[in-house]
This record gives structure tokens, C-alpha cells and sequence, in this order.
């Protein structure tokens, strides 16, 4: 008997047909930013594992570990903390940029973080070569273990509550590097691994000399000089990818057929921001001043990205709010026979809300009802649940 013809598919990143067993399952919107708490139109299998790996790291991870993409995950996650469970409870950290004065081994780099109530935060890894990894917040986000470097934190708040969020917001941020705790024991409700720093031992000694004059600026109300190397094309990679994922998800083969899909895949490809900005992909990235002309405010949700996508005289488009309220947006498809066929929803407009440091998600809720929503109206009950979890920080415990 002769074998089977193996099973080939196309990739609707790369459009090259590949054998069935080298797709993977792809977060159409980062599961960093709380694309696993949303439906199954932000996931796909129709993408090959390569085209998923250059995703994740080039285009998803260099809007998420750029200054802005770590901004943007702090901003409002407090109102999300639990008091039961502040062990588990996760904060996205602050980054404040490399240091640029204080002297670290050869071929190193230390970076300043800011925890929870403050804590101090002090990494220091192998110094990126690649001009890439320099706008990443962390370098390489493929590093561990030694490549991952050491990362050290010196708790400011005596307050069990913060210690526990602190340690748990630290652990994980940093769990491909070695962790140590610098200036106080673990409380006994901590179960996580987590070491003080060893002076015997000259690499240790001389990362803690580092932290040291970290903390004690700190202490002094001395300034620390920090540098940041940002990208001024935020987003604009991620976007066209964006786009290129849910035409295809909404609109099918013939979507992946258009001229305007064949410039999605081209403007997500190309990794030289110059000639991307050749390709005509319709949109306006995160640092754009144009947002959605103030109506990203009506669309705001606290600590959550919020995705709509709607049909405006027959273009279909994507648009995108930040837990601070700044917009990006897409054009999706412009083909009027195509987008003819999505239903009448679409041109109201749907709306996905995912708040990654809470864990869920909610929609498709129809536009029309989520702004009643946001106008203190009548509410649908998944907006209402997802707003009940919401706590007014100021209950927190002081740190």
C-alpha cells in the first residue's frame, strides 16, 4: 500500500503551504495582554509554528516590552488586586531604564524596575549586541537561566499585604533569571523561592554593590540617571498582523487573495521600519495623535485593552484601546463585496474587554451597548461582572 500524501495547509502569515503537523496554535492578541481570556476569533491554528515564534518575539514582543507596552500594563492593574490572596496576586512591574553610571562586570548591563509601593528593583544581565533586543525592556526575552541574569529586589513596605504582591509581582516577571531578596526575610504565608544574596561569592558581592547605591539614592532623595531606547514605529508591525488575522478569521480565503491583504503581510514581515513605511497599510499607531478623534475616552476601561472591530461605509477596521486610553487603529478590509457579508453587528460595532492582570475577558458585546454601559445606562451582565470585580485602591492597605 503507498502511503498517504501528507496533509499541507497555508500559513496566512507567510502564505507558503506546509505539511499539517508544523502549524501551531496562535494568540491572534497577545496572551500577555489577555488574549487568552477572549474567543476563539483571537486564536487560530492556521498559522505554522515559524511564522508563531517570529510573531511572539518580533512583532507581539516588541510592542509589549517596549517603554510604552510595560506602561501601559501597569496602568490600572491595582484596581484588580485581591486582599485575600495577595500571595497570587500579580502587578505588572515598572521599567525605568538602563543605568547607565554604575559600573557592573564586563559585557553587562544593569536595569532599573519600580514594584509595588515602590520596591526596588535591580537586574543585570548580559548586555544585548544585537540592536534589536536594546529596545526590549529585559533584552532578549528568549533568555534564561544565566542569559536571563540576576534580578534583585529591595522591598520598601513592611506591610504584609504589599510584601507578598511585591514578591509575587517579582517572581513572576522575572522567573527566567536567578532572584534574590535583599533586605528582609520572606514572611511565612510566602511559598515562592527566593534567596538572599551570598557575599561570598564575587559575582553577587559586585551585583550588590550596584543595588546598594540603587537603595541608597533612594534613601537620600538623590536622582539616578536612567536611559531608554524606544522605537518611534510602536505597534505598527503588530498591527498589520492584527489585521491580517481576523480578515482572514472573518472573511476566509478570498480576504488572503485581496492586494490590500497581500500589503498586511508585507508590512508584517518587514523588519526594517523605513521601507515598512512604504507599504500602504491603512492605520494609525500607538503614538499617533489622531487616535479615534476623542472617542477612545467613551471606550476606556480601567487596567483593559479594549477591542473593536466594526464595518463604516463598507470598510471593515480594527481599533484598539490602551488601559491609559490612547488608540491605535487599522483598516482591515476594503473590498465592499467582501465585508457585504458580515452581518448587520458588525456595522454597529463589537467590542472585546480583557483585563490581563484580573484574567478575563468579556465579549463580543455590541457597541451600542457597551458605551450605554460606560454612560452609566443599562448595562449588559458581563460588563456588569467585570465591573464589580474592580476595587477603589484606596481600600488597599497603605504601604
Amino acid at each position: 500500500m503507498s502511503e498517504k500524501e501528507p496533509i499541507v495547509r497555508t500559513c496566512i502569515y507567510c502564505g507558503i503551504e506546509k505539511p499539517e503537523d508544523e502549524f501551531s496554535d496562535e494568540h491572534i492578541w497577545p496572551d500577555a495582554l489577555g488574549g487568552n481570556h477572549l474567543g476563539s476569533l483571537w486564536r487560530t491554528n492556521d498559522v505554522c509554528a515559524k511564522c508563531n515564534s517570529i510573531s511572539g518575539v518580533f512583532i507581539d514582543g516588541a510592542f509589549i516590552r517596549s517603554w510604552f507596552g510595560n506602561a501601559e500594563r501597569a496602568t490600572g492593574a491595582r484596581e484588580y488586586l485581591s486582599l485575600q490572596t495577595p500571595e497570587t496576586s500579580v502587578l505588572p512591574l515598572d521599567y525605568l531604564g538602563a543605568l547607565p553610571d554604575l559600573k557592573t562586570r564586563t559585557g553587562e548591563i544593569a536595569e532599573f524596575w519600580a514594584g509595588p509601593c515602590g520596591a526596588n528593583i535591580v537586574h543585570i544581565r548580559p548586555e544585548s549586541e544585537d540592536e534589536l533586543w536594546k529596545t526590549y525592556s529585559g533584552g532578549d526575552p528568549r533568555a534564561r537561566g544565566a542569559k536571563a541574569g540576576r534580578a534583585y529586589i529591595a522591598l520598601t513596605s513592611h506591610e504584609v499585604f504589599w510584601i507578598l504582591v511585591s514578591l509575587a509581582s517579582f517572581n513572576d516577571h522575572f522567573k527566567r533569571a536567578h532572584r534574590f531578596i535583599v533586605n528582609m526575610d520572606v514572611p511565612l504565608k510566602w511559598n515562592g523561592i527566593l534567596k538572599r544574596p551570598d557575599m561570598s561569592d564575587p559575582v553577587q558581592a559586585a551585583d550588590m554593590a550596584v543595588v546598594a547605591a540603587v537603595t541608597s539614592a533612594g534613601q537620600n532623595g538623590q536622582e539616578i540617571r536612567t536611559r531608554q531606547i524606544t522605537r518611534s514605529d510602536v505597534g505598527t508591525r503588530f498591527l498589520a498582523k492584527l489585521a491580517l488575522a481576523i480578515g482572514f478569521k472573518l472573511l476566509g480565503e478570498a480576504f488572503l487573495a485581496t492586494d490590500y491583504a497581500t500589503n498586511l503581510r508585507k508590512g508584517f514581515r518587514e523588519a526594517d521600519p523605513d521601507k515598512r513605511k512604504a507599504i500602504p497599510v491603512q492605520g494609525t499607531g500607538f503614538l499617533s495623535d489622531h487616535g479615534l478623534n476623542g472617542a477612545e475616552k467613551a471606550l476606556q476601561w480601567p487596567g483593559a485593552w479594549v477591542l473593536l472591530i466594526k464595518v463604516t461605509d463598507e470598510i471593515l477596521s480594527l481599533s484598539v484601546v490602551s488601559p491609559s486610553g490612547r488608540a491605535m487603529n487599522v483598516v482591515v478590509c476594503q473590498e465592499a463585496e467582501l465585508v457585504s457579508v458580515l452581518g448587520e453587528e458588525y456595522r454597529d460595532g463589537l467590542v472585546w474587554v480583557t483585563v490581563p492582570s484580573l484574567g478575563e475577558g468579556v465579549g463580543p458585546t455590541p457597541l451600542p451597548a457597551y458605551l450605554a454601559h460606560q454612560l452609566g445606562k443599562a448595562s449588559p451582565p458581563q460588563l456588569q461582572l467585570l465591573s464589580s470585580k474592580r476595587i477603589d485602591p484606596a481600600i488597599l492597605p497603605p504601604c
